[in-house]
């Protein structure tokens, strides 16, 4: 296990940010609100079940995978099921049981809980079936749950629709607030019956070892999950602790969800594949930071099988979902060991979309290869962010320069609906929000039916049709730091050599720059310079590959003409010993290998309503860092994002180096206090969290 040491950080030049913990929403009369604190030593289980949910662990076509929970005290369970119109009902008797004993919600008291699976076989493809679960209770009485139904998949089918949802997580380990949670699951799938499934893209709760959060989830869920399969991706939140801030093994989620056995040995249940209709979709577990430290077989082991999974798949379309982002939206929290691994094997097999959680904002990328990023579809892979479905948002999010479109989701929770019509792939983003939070939230919009904000076409069949992705040229070279273009600065050029302000850099990080002594200090590591470095001995001009002879990620875009400069502590010696330069306008072969990055910005246009309902708060971390926070408070600030207007369609080459190196060290950060802005900047210490020993 690794020890999280949180630390505080006020990075503070948004003026108007204020911070405020918060509180249970105000309910209406005949409004649920899912957010009790209330856990009993039987987790709240009853003799009845309950948290009734829906999977797959073997063919969506003639399989069916239910999952419930009991009292430990009950005797047995029955499972009784039929085709819909059916008087005859058919009973299943092989269940599989299991004892799950989880923290209620504080560091001492435990309770348990008696955890169900059954997989029905021999079902007819295409065919609605009913089914009804009954717990036997110590006395012998039967306890029986509500009838539900499920949908077999149909053969050879090549046209249907799943749902995505991004982190549903409430934010504060003391208060599991889902009623957000609850609003935009059911609002989704009441517009959507006829999808197939569903998938969450990790950081399902804001804490994985307390109960307290898993019960509001699975109430809030409920009447979705038992209709529809819930195919999970694991997120960092799943493997956090009560006590200590520890981080481990998700067992709490591994018991209470059942997928297929089919993944990287080490990570079954949290890596897995399958396939419906046309499309197979492979699911990978991304923290190495809380299982497996600065260890990256963890990711190689993934990556590997991966590889193999991927090139057995014959379907038309592959997806692949992981919780952390390669391509991130947050103001500097990268997760460059993800990338330099996985990404690799994503593009090697062209991947159509990558789907992840994480960052809290909607966006999706230039189709991505190697160091190019190409507006043809046909030419990457689409890196896809799927926003929040629940309380807790960000506000660092930025437009990046990898990013073709990007919209920020500190006023609303948000969901996707994927359509897949034989060759063409239809992605629509939506956002819902019946809550307000005006009083605390100035961002907070109210949307009182689901609003499309972004869609995206890929149609393989015909090209044309697919939507349009251009990629911006800057006249003057740029700089791009951590992916966000600095506005109003170009980098000096001399004789095709870059030289680079670092005072932006250590603006930005929240650092130093000493321009007497050239010593830049990002992150409590300082990178001293010389004279050398300079150009015309100007401490404001700095040599760009002095940067990456100091084991800085450095690149040059040469299509959009900017340099781009990352924090990913993977750069290695031997990798600075092959470094050739930089020269500005030349392509890739100026240096060994390449990374990669460019710009755009498509703009969606956004009109909420704008009537108010019940006066109510959501949760917001603002940590810029690279790792989560377990122990958020809520930042409630103004939205910042760099826009930048699309022209040119072209692909774009990166000029860089390549990627393989030790893993940076675990940062995160949180917001803390109650804080009021006067005009002006607030400087604060922050405090890094250290590495410790994990174990899976």
């Amino acid at each position: 296990m690794k020890k999280r040491i949180l630390s505080l950080l006020i990075p503070l030049t948004l003026a108007g940010t204020m911070v405020s913990s918060v509180s249970s929403y105000t309910v209406k009369g005949s409004e649920v609100s899912y957010s009790s604190t209330a856990v009993d030593e039987n987790l709240n289980s009853t003799s009845t079940p309950d948290h009734i949910i829906l999977s797959w662990t073997n063919n969506p076509k003639t399989t069916q995978t239910i999952s419930w929970r009991t009292i430990s005290t009950n005797k047995s369970a029955k499972l009784k099921y039929r085709k819909l119109g059916s008087t005859v009902w058919s009973s299943f008797n092989n269940i599989k049981t299991e004892k799950l004993t989880s923290k209620t919600g504080n560091k001492t008291t435990e309770g348990s809980q008696t955890v169900y699976s059954a997989e029905l076989n021999n079902l007819s493809p295409n065919t609605k079936y009913e089914y009804q679960i009954i717990g036997i209770d110590k006395d012998g009485n039967e306890k029986m749950s509500s009838v539900s139904t499920f949908k077999t998949e149909k053969e050879n089918t090549t046209n249907f629709k799943f749902l995505i949802f991004g982190d549903s997580q409430s934010g504060l380990k003391e208060n599991p607030q889902y009623t957000p949670w609850h609003n935009t699951v059911t609002a989704a799938y009441e517009n959507n019956k006829d999808s197939s499934f569903m998938m969450n893209m990790g950081d399902l709760v804001e804490n994985g070892e307390s109960y307290m959060h898993w019960d509001n989830w699975f109430n809030a869920a409920d009447g979705v999950i038992n209709k529809l399969p819930e195919m999970a991706v694991q997120g960092n939140h799943e493997t956090y602790h009560v006590s200590d801030n520890d981080s481990g093994s998700p067992k709490n989620l591994v018991s209470q969800f059942k997928t297929p056995q089919n993944g990287s040995f080490g990570h079954l249940s949290q890596s897995y594949s399958f396939n419906y209709g046309n499309a197979h979709i492979a699911v990978l577990d991304s923290q190495i930071d809380e299982e497996a430290s600065n260890d990256d077989t963890f990711l190689t082991a993934q990556a590997e099988w991966l590889d193999k999974d991927l090139a057995g798949s014959k379907q038309k379309w592959n997806f692949v979902m992981f919780h952390k982002t390669p391509y991130y939206n947050k103001k500097t929290r990268n997760n460059p060991a993800i990338k330099d691994i996985l990404t690799p094997v994503i593009e090697k097999h062209h991947v159509d979309v990558v789907f992840n959680g994480h960052d809290h904002g909607l966006s999706r990328s230039y189709a991505i290869k190697g160091s190019t990023y190409n507006t043809d579809y046909a030419k990457g892979t689409v890196y896809y962010v799927t926003g929040r479905s629940g309380n807790k948002y960000y506000t660092d999010l930025n437009n990046k320069i990898w990013d073709a479109s990007f919209i920020d989701c500190q006023d609303s929770p948000s969901y996707e609906v994927v359509s897949i019509n034989d060759g063409k792939l239809t992605i629509d983003a939506y956002k819902y929000n019946i809550i307000d939070t005006s009083s605390s939230n100035k961002n907070n919009k109210l949307y009182k039916a689901p609003v499309k904000v972004d869609s995206l076409t890929i149609d393989k069949d015909n090209p044309a049709n697919s939507t349009k992705m251009n990629i911006k040229k800057f006249d003057k070279t740029k700089l791009s730091i951590a992916g966000t273009v600095q506005d109003n600065y170009d980098v000096t050029i001399n004789n095709k050599k870059a030289y680079i302000d670092l005072s932006l850099i250590s603006k930005y990080y929240g650092g130093t720059y000493d321009n007497k002594s050239l010593t830049l200090t990002v992150n409590k590591k300082s990178y001293k310079f010389t004279t050398a470095d300079t150009l015309n001995n100007d401490s404001s001009k700095i040599n760009a590959d002095s940067l990456y002879k100091q084991g800085i990620d450095v690149s040059y875009n040469n299509i959009s003409n900017c340099v781009l400069v990352d924090f990913t502590g993977r750069i290695t010696s031997d990798m600075i010993s092959a470094f050739k330069g930089i020269k500005i306008g030349d392509d890739t072969k100026n240096v060994s290998n390449n990374t990669a990055a460019d710009n755009s910005k498509n703009d969606i246009n956004n009109e909420p309503q704008s009537d108010k309902n019940s006066s109510k708060k959501q949760a917001v971390s603002t940590s810029s860092n690279k790792a989560d926070v377990k122990n958020d408070t809520t930042n409630l600030g103004k939205q910042t994002v760099t826009k930048a207007a699309a022209d040119k369609t072209k692909s774009v080459s990166t000029v860089a180096m390549p990627k393989t190196g030790s893993v940076i060290n675990d940062v995160t950060i949180a917001s803390v206090a109650v804080i009021l802005i006067i005009l002006g900047v607030i400087a604060a210490d922050s405090v890094y969290m250290k590495k410790k020993k994990n174990q899976q």
